[in-house]
């Protein structure tokens, strides 16, 4: 069995799916195998249970998200130091953030759709500083909608 601290987190232990070898130079290394697929498996099962969060597994489930502190943050409606005293493990993580990072992984890892489009959207526009116009028409039957581009 082998403790694999690589992804940040002291309890994940493999049973397979590694392998040691030794470099030409004397030095033993261990291969893991589909290091994407493990970290999806141990990020689907830290948010099964999100009321029992910490701050590396807060960390390592916004890095498998691919989200800044950034972005984290703004999206949790807290500061950016705010974030990273969770991370450093010096204030505890609310409630309602383990819970809402758990669903944003749980929703993408697996291959959700709802959340992913959010999440995507979110990451990419890594909020723009100047709000998109949103163009609406009347309609000749009274009615508003959005006007083609």
């Amino acid at each position: 069995m082998l403790q694999y601290k690589g992804c940040g987190l002291d309890n994940v232990y493999l049973a397979n799916g590694y392998e040691r070898r030794t470099t030409n130079s004397g030095i033993e290394v261990v291969h893991i195998e589909d290091m994407d697929g493990l970290h999806r498996t141990i990020a689907l099962m830290v948010a099964v249970n999100p009321l029992d969060i910490d701050g590396t597994e807060f960390r390592f489930l916004r890095k498998e998200l691919d989200m800044s502190q950034r972005v984290i943050a703004g999206v949790l409606g807290v500061q950016e130091q705010t974030v990273s005293l969770w991370e450093r493990g010096e204030r505890s993580v609310p409630q309602y953030a383990a819970v809402l990072i758990s669903a944003m992984a749980h929703e993408c890892l697996s291959g959700q759709a709802a959340l992913n489009i959010v999440i995507d959207r979110v990451c990419s526009a890594d909020r723009a500083i100047e709000k998109a116009k949103l163009l609406i028409e009347r309609t000749d039957q009274g009615s508003w909608m959005q006007k083609a581009a």
